[in-house]
């Protein structure tokens, strides 16, 4: 059972990857251009430039417009539209610090851009929200109703097994089943084996168990909590380019190719649907899209009085002339009487868009996956269920958070919402991080004010501004680049004496500019895959199956059990919240403190 490397090809070069041959931080110089936006990553953080709430209102509004049936035509029907600019206009404006919920401009502008986002989804069916430097991609018609009743019927195995065997999510209060979850048998510095030299094959991958050499152990200062970067990272599959389309050409972990052959099939073809929506959101520091408005000075130039308010000006500034008409003397301007005076009586003039112009990106620029990367793409599958019963008939919604940590070097998630059955509507929230040394930067000092009510945010905030949510409803796929924070919303029952359920299929995209370890070459750590290859050995082959299981219980550390891989996740769940305190913590420290250049 002494496991042996492959055989080595005099012409291949050893293998050279972060966490192996490589530091785990690797930059490839050569490529840093081509790299996307990371949450996580200093040198392609995103900042935002900061948006006025006035554009969150207009984004939002284009998103919900998007949800409704044939919008795509009826925002062409003026009777339609009329409809619309009335129930935008009479929205309440309760909260909004003197502004109107919609003006006529923001109106017109976010109808010129509906239409043009309705001629652009009647031939992508795709269509681009929440996108005002970045986007968010949605589509309710990239996956046909067959696939759909291809992965349920592919899924159906791993949800129908024996109580005990199920794998509900820690701390969920089962109510959250994983049936494919990376965080299991991961890569683990210091244990996890990785092949030198060859691939792992796909449909032998599990007689590969044991072979290659141990990562080497993550170099961390003992007196700190692992933050950005962890000793664990999630292990993508191989997605490799054919004439049929995508094709994953490495086994997805912990679901044997074997077993479900069928099942890989069907996630090809999600693949293939997710990746024009990972073209439209993935983004590189030399292109950001134009904000929707951009227009102000961010002084005291953007505060009027009011129609018909006027000061009364004190008689020692008032003198007359030779034929009895009043000489103001404009000094009175400077005196502390009359600046408390426009202070208590000013308003705030709250900026309109700018000029429309077409969100339509740069070909030059927009990615092109299959071109860009030959050689292939990783991919991160997960496939998780959420069950809601009677007796605990609400979900609280998930952490705000980004996808893993920097070693794991995933820029973008497509989520598939394949099967809702009495779950009230749910929704996707996004924040994103504001670049507080440039807006402290656009007023002259000590006017700010209006940046801040604008932008709606105070001195001591945190620069982190949340830009909306996406309905998450059953046949959509959406796709987002990481570095959005994100949260589930809540849900509950729709009925709730029935018993009902949200099913999700999640892929996370590896930046292709950086390749990390995945399973082309580190073969499946599972025992129970392992002992089912050793059974099919003789002597093993020949013994009762009460002994050899005995056997199997000896071995011990590698490959790793079922009770192992659960301590295991564990640790890496502390990691990737230590990841997400390190990252809220670190844009704490950085508040707007408007006060001072």
């Amino acid at each position: 059972m002494t496991p042996q490397n492959p055989p080595q090809d005099a012409s291949d070069e050893r293998l050279k990857l972060p966490g192996f041959g490589l530091p785990i931080d690797y930059e490839p110089r050569d490529k840093l251009a081509s790299c996307f936006f990371h949450a996580l990553w200093d040198f392609r953080c995103f900042m935002s430039e900061g948006l006025k709430l006035r554009e969150i209102r207009m984004m939002n509004f284009v998103n919900q417009i998007t949800d409704k049936p044939n919008w795509e035509d009826k925002v062409f029907n003026e009777t339609i539209v009329a409809k619309w600019r009335d129930e935008a206009k009479s929205a309440p404006s309760d909260g909004l610090d003197g502004d109107v919920f919609f003006s006529d401009e923001m109106f017109e502008y976010c109808i010129k851009e509906l239409r043009d986002k309705a001629e652009r989804i009647k031939t992508t069916g795709i269509v681009n929200v929440l996108d005002a430097e970045l986007a968010v991609a949605k589509s309710d018609t990239a996956i046909s109703p067959s696939l759909v009743d291809a992965l349920k019927a592919g899924v159906k195995a791993l949800e129908d097994v024996p109580e005990n065997q199920k794998d509900w999510h820690p701390l969920s209060g089962e109510k959250v089943l994983d049936l494919v979850h990376p965080s299991l048998f991961p890569v683990v510095a210091g244990t996890t084996r990785v092949l030198p030299y060859g691939k792992v094959p796909l449909q032998d991958c599990a007689s590969f168990i044991g072979k290659g050499e141990a990562t080497p152990l993550f170099e961390q200062d003992a007196t700190d909590a692992p933050a950005l970067w962890g000793s664990h990272q999630w292990l993508p599959s191989d997605i490799e380019w054919t004439e049929n389309g995508p094709r994953i050409s490495s086994y997805i972990n912990n679901l044997h190719p074997a077993d479900h052959s069928d099942l890989y099939k069907v996630l090809e073809q999600f693949v293939a649907a997710a990746i024009p929506l990972w073209e439209e959101c993935l983004f590189r520091p030399s292109e950001k899209q134009r904000m929707r408005i951009t227009d102000y000075t961010g002084g005291n130039e953007d505060f009027v009085l009011p129609e018909g308010v006027e000061y009364p000006i004190p008689d020692e500034f008032i003198t007359k002339d030779e034929d009895g008409e009043d000489i103001i003397d404009d000094y009175y301007m400077d005196t502390y009487e009359y600046e408390e005076w426009v202070e208590e009586h000013k308003v705030l003039t709250w900026p309109e868009p700018d000029k429309y112009f077409p969100r339509v990106r740069n070909p030059e620029k927009k990615p092109n996956l299959k071109a860009e990367f030959p050689s292939g793409l990783q991919v991160i599958f997960k496939l998780a269920n959420i069950h809601l019963t009677p007796e605990n008939p609400d979900y609280d919604g998930g952490t705000w958070h980004i996808e893993g940590a920097l070693n794991d070097r995933i820029v973008a998630t497509a989520l598939y919402y394949y099967d809702v059955e009495n779950i009230s509507e749910s929704r996707l929230a996004f924040t994103q991080v504001v670049d507080a040394d440039e807006m402290r930067m656009q007023a002259p000092q000590g006017e700010y004010e209006s940046i801040s009510r604008w932008h709606g945010i105070g001195p001591d905030h945190e620069p982190l501004q949340e830009i909306g949510s996406v309905l998450t409803r059953q046949g959509r796929l959406i796709a987002f680049p990481n570095v959005f924070q994100h949260q589930v919303q809540p849900f509950h029952l729709e009925d709730p004496i029935k018993p009902g359920h949200r099913k999700i299929l999640a892929m996370f995209l590896v930046d292709p500019n950086i390749r990390v370890l995945s399973t082309g070459v580190v073969p499946p750590q599972r025992k129970d895959w392992w002992a089912c290859e050793v059974r099919k050995v003789p002597p093993f082959s020949d013994i009762p199956r009460e002994i050899f299981d005995l056997i199997v219980d000896f071995v011990d550390d590698f490959p790793m059990s079922w009770e192992r891989a659960k301590e295991v996740r564990e640790m890496l769940m502390q990691e990737r919240s230590w990841t997400n305190e390190e990252w809220k913590e670190k844009h704490r420290r950085n508040t707007y403190n408007f006060c001072e250049h």
